[in-house]
């Protein structure tokens, strides 16, 4: 069997959030309140590409930027 692992890219991932968020005229503030996050630094070390969200939280911002979560994971192959 021959395949290729998908392996997420953080940074890719970060720069889509942050684009959608843009789009949707929303800031990181607005998204920690919708998430009910303990700390705004959550969606900034998202948007940065130093983490991701959780299966969640990942779910959860699918919602709120109304797109399917394989348009928020970039992948790149390795």
């Amino acid at each position: 069997m021959d395949f290729e692992y998908p392996v997420i890219d953080k940074k890719k991932m970060g720069d889509t959030l942050k684009r959608y968020m843009q789009e949707r005229g929303l800031t990181a503030r607005d998204v920690q309140e919708y998430l009910g996050l303990a700390c705004v630094q959550t969606v900034y070390r998202w948007t940065a590409g130093i983490s991701i969200p959780t299966v969640d939280n990942l779910y959860a911002l699918s919602r709120l930027m109304k797109v399917s979560i394989d348009d928020l994971i970039c992948c790149s192959r390795y």
